[in-house]
């Protein structure tokens, strides 16, 4: 069904990775820039996560790599609905290197194909945009 697909989203964001990595590996809370989605699990390597909104799986997976706060990647499991929920997972991979006084977030997400592919195509750049705003929008707590 369709070629695997590779989404790749590059952009800066005006406060240091620590940050990012934080925003990116926070647990329990929702996720604003996200649908207000929730992630759960350890993340550290070959444990499984979900992320979830409204007690319903959006994404599950395992984590395949974590090298705090540079490197984050995961099985990306698509579930939120029935006909992403039938394709094979692919692969999340989230990448921060310092750029002055800010960082640069690069999002890679592989193997994914149809419906999946077409929907993460679509969203990632206004998901990690809203990241992006709302990190440079408030202050540091």
């Amino acid at each position: 069904m369709g070629n695997i697909s590779e989404t790749l989203y590059r952009t800066l964001i005006a406060c240091p990775s620590e940050r990012v990595w934080a925003e990116l590996t926070a647990t329990g809370v929702p996720r604003p820039w996200m649908w207000d989605s929730t992630l759960s699990g350890p993340l550290s390597e070959g444990s499984t996560y979900t992320m979830a909104y409204d007690g319903e799986d959006l994404i599950s997976g395992t984590v395949l790599a974590v090298e705090q706060p540079v490197r984050l990647a995961l099985t990306f499991n698509p579930q939120w609905n029935g006909t992403v929920a039938t394709e094979s997972p692919g692969v999340l991979e989230y990448t921060l290197e310092h750029a002055g006084e800010g960082c640069e977030l690069t999002v890679r997400i592989t193997g994914l194909y149809g419906a999946s592919a077409i929907s993460v195509d679509h969203d990632t750049p206004g998901i990690y945009a809203g990241l992006k705003a709302m990190l440079e929008s408030f202050p540091v707590a």
